[in-house]
Protein backbone atom coordinates (compact mmCIF):
# COMPACT_ATOMS: atom_id res chain seq x y z
CA UNK A 1 0.00 0.00 0.00
CA UNK A 2 2.85 2.40 0.73
CA UNK A 3 4.01 2.22 -2.89
CA UNK A 4 0.51 3.13 -4.08
CA UNK A 5 -0.54 5.70 -1.48
CA UNK A 6 2.71 6.92 0.01
CA UNK A 7 4.08 5.92 3.39
CA UNK A 8 2.15 8.49 5.46
CA UNK A 9 -1.26 7.76 3.97
CA UNK A 10 -0.68 4.02 4.11
CA UNK A 11 0.23 4.37 7.80
CA UNK A 12 -2.94 6.34 8.54
CA UNK A 13 -5.06 3.85 6.61
CA UNK A 14 -3.53 0.88 8.41
CA UNK A 15 -4.30 2.50 11.78
CA UNK A 16 -7.99 2.60 10.87
CA UNK A 17 -8.61 -1.08 11.57
CA UNK A 18 -10.94 0.40 14.19
CA UNK A 19 -12.53 3.86 13.99
CA UNK A 20 -10.32 6.68 15.25
CA UNK A 21 -10.27 10.46 15.50
CA UNK A 22 -7.61 12.73 14.05
CA UNK A 23 -6.19 13.20 17.55
CA UNK A 24 -5.93 9.44 18.08
CA UNK A 25 -4.30 8.95 14.68
CA UNK A 26 -1.81 11.72 15.41
CA UNK A 27 -0.75 9.96 18.61
CA UNK A 28 -0.62 6.52 16.99
CA UNK A 29 1.37 7.54 13.90
CA UNK A 30 3.62 10.27 15.28
CA UNK A 31 2.62 12.51 12.37
CA UNK A 32 1.49 16.10 12.91
CA UNK A 33 -2.23 16.82 13.23
CA UNK A 34 -2.33 18.89 10.01
CA UNK A 35 -0.53 16.11 8.15
CA UNK A 36 -2.96 13.45 9.41
CA UNK A 37 -5.92 15.70 8.55
CA UNK A 38 -4.57 16.18 5.03
CA UNK A 39 -4.06 12.42 4.56
CA UNK A 40 -7.60 11.76 5.81
CA UNK A 41 -9.04 14.33 3.39
CA UNK A 42 -7.24 12.73 0.45
CA UNK A 43 -8.23 9.20 1.52
CA UNK A 44 -11.84 10.34 1.99
CA UNK A 45 -11.93 11.93 -1.46
CA UNK A 46 -10.59 8.67 -2.93
CA UNK A 47 -13.36 6.68 -1.24
CA UNK A 48 -11.00 4.78 1.06
CA UNK A 49 -12.11 6.41 4.33
CA UNK A 50 -15.55 7.19 5.70
CA UNK A 51 -16.36 9.44 8.62
CA UNK A 52 -19.12 9.99 11.12
CA UNK A 53 -19.65 12.37 14.00
CA UNK A 54 -20.08 11.16 17.56
CA UNK A 55 -20.86 14.21 19.67
CA UNK A 56 -18.02 16.65 19.10
CA UNK A 57 -15.68 13.99 17.71
CA UNK A 58 -15.36 12.89 14.09
CA UNK A 59 -14.39 9.25 13.76
CA UNK A 60 -12.77 7.91 10.61
CA UNK A 61 -12.92 4.33 9.38
CA UNK A 62 -11.87 2.33 6.35
CA UNK A 63 -14.47 1.75 3.67
CA UNK A 64 -15.25 -1.58 2.02
CA UNK A 65 -13.05 -0.46 -0.91
CA UNK A 66 -10.08 0.08 1.41
CA UNK A 67 -10.68 -3.29 3.05
CA UNK A 68 -10.71 -4.96 -0.38
CA UNK A 69 -7.43 -3.26 -1.34
CA UNK A 70 -5.67 -3.93 1.95
CA UNK A 71 -3.24 -6.83 2.06
CA UNK A 72 -5.14 -9.91 3.11
CA UNK A 73 -8.42 -8.04 2.57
Amino acid sequence: MAALLGRGRAQVLSELASPASTTELTARTGQSAPNVAHHLAVLHAAGLVGRHRTGRTVLYLRTALAEALAPGG
